[in-house]
């Protein structure tokens, strides 16, 4: 009996120590946003700094008012060709040489453009900051544009272009942007251009777009640094404060007025022989202006098309098992703001994925808007997010460029979680009821035509065939 009497004890002990306390979820912190100070430097260039200590590291970032937007029509894919030789090659230094000197010094220089800016990034050791600005500023100030290095970079991104128009995805995304906009809209491209136009440039384009563009009175620094300003400011002055314009006159873009969003819905249809699968890319225009309010309007994507439990998501992947994944987007452009669908899905099942999508839109702007649920999970999500948004320094220094760029308040994001729970379903509604109209997408398809062409033409949608571009 006290055997069995000490079993049982040592039984309830076991017992004892495997159970488990769940911890309670406590509140979330409020998003700090490192403070924001403006300088200029002595020739007119703006600068805005923010400090972050937990890393010797200095993220810079050079922010030009170009980006491919910036390219004429017959010369597009000027901009990221020109971007792609500025380290191939400055100041007398061959692109070994600057790949060296950036490994020596623990520096990473990158340039890239969008559709509004061209930037280019220095992530530099701080104690390496003075030897890595001095390369940084070679490499924007003064590229060599060695006609060899361009016939090589040039060869790289015509096999880019050229693979672009094989990738169903990229075939799409090609497609779209001249139907939105209309073909002379500087939107009407991608960050490649196209094959003509690159394969026709010379070195004087290359120098041209640079003295018009890439230039000290059309650019803003942004700096996020474990250094403090007063030590960091006298080495950027040092390096770009007495960099003058050239005599050349600065760029201007041409954005005259698009299309109107069209009445009804078409698809465009480019075949791609023997695709498994189709890729449907849907867009129009909005009325959505990217300098005001636009928390309601995305916050209200968010439950349409936005995350992986938005309506088209689940209706097309998780209920109808068509798509591995389908999503809907709100593209912030400075002269433009379209409404976007990406939807890969099954080649026979390419018609049906059209019409539950325009359903799912439909229903959603119509008399089935935003749930009690999905406020209240949107606006959880949302809120709950933004304290860890922000953790590493290009973080913070992406976000400062984005404030930038829509005339945001340097502490926008720290106003962000108010907002979110000051929204409600009636607010949801009435703002993505006002920017997409359920009657005017153009549905761009591809997809191999004989499998999917006929699946197209039961819609009652009109089909238009078009080459890959």
């Amino acid at each position: 009996k006290a055997k069995a009497t000490k079993k049982a004890k040592v039984a309830d002990a076991a017992t004892k120590k495997t159970v488990r306390t769940k911890p309670a979820v406590g509140e979330t912190p409020p998003l700090d946003f490192p403070d924001v100070q403006h300088v200029t430097l002595s020739n007119g260039i703006k600068l805005a700094y923010a400090q972050r200590t937990t890393v010797p590291v200095t993220q810079l970032a050079l922010s030009f008012d170009a980006g491919f937007a910036a390219d004429v029509r017959s010369g597009r894919g000027l901009q990221n060709l020109t971007l792609s030789l500025l380290d191939e090659g400055a100041d007398g230094l061959t692109s070994q040489q600057i790949a060296e000197e950036q490994e020596r010094l623990g520096a990473q220089i990158a340039a890239g453009g969008t559709a509004d800016r061209s930037n280019v990034t220095l992530s530099a050791l701080s104690a390496n900051l003075g030897p890595s600005l001095d390369l940084l500023a070679d490499i924007v100030q003064r590229p060599d544009f060695n006609p060899a290095e361009l016939d090589r970079v040039r060869a790289q991104t015509l096999t880019a272009i050229a693979q672009a128009q094989k990738e169903p995805g990229s075939m799409a995304a090609r497609a779209l942007p001249a139907l939105l906009y209309g073909e002379d809209h500087p939107y009407a491209t991608t960050n490649l251009g196209e094959e003509a136009a690159v394969t026709a440039f010379t070195r004087d384009d290359l120098v041209r777009f640079h003295d018009s563009w890439l230039r000290a009175d059309n650019m803003e620094v942004f700096v996020v640094s474990n250094l403090p300003l007063a030590e960091l400011l006298p080495q950027i002055e040092a390096r770009f404060g007495s960099w003058a314009p050239p005599a050349v006159a600065k760029g201007v873009k041409n954005f005259a007025a698009g299309p109107a969003r069209p009445a009804k819905a078409r698809i465009v249809f480019i075949d791609r022989p023997g695709s498994p699968q189709s890729v449907i890319l849907g867009g129009q225009l909005t009325p959505v202006d990217p300098f005001g309010d636009v928390v309601p309007v995305t916050s209200a994507n968010d439950v349409l098309g936005g995350n992986f439990l938005s309506r088209i998501n689940m209706d097309l992947r998780e209920t109808k098992g068509w798509s591995y994944g389908v999503r809907g987007s709100i593209g912030l452009n400075v002269h433009a703001v379209p409404y976007l669908v990406n939807a890969p899905v099954q080649a026979d099942r390419t018609g049906d994925s059209i019409k539950a999508l325009g359903e799912q839109i439909s229903s959603f702007l119509g008399t089935k808007g935003v749930t009690n649920e999905e406020l209240s999970r949107t606006v959880a999500s949302l809120s709950q997010q933004l304290p860890g948004r922000f953790e590493t320094s290009p973080s913070v220094l992406s976000a400062m460029m984005t404030n930038a760029l829509y005339n945001r308040p340097d502490n926008y994001y720290e106003l962000l979680a108010p907002k979110y729970r000051a929204l409600t379903q009636v607010s949801l509604d009435q703002a993505m009821r006002a920017a997409v109209d359920p009657n005017s997408f153009t549905w761009v398809v591809v997809g191999d035509a004989a499998q999917v062409k006929p699946q197209l033409d039961k819609l009652g949608i009109p089909v238009e065939v078009i080459q890959a571009r």
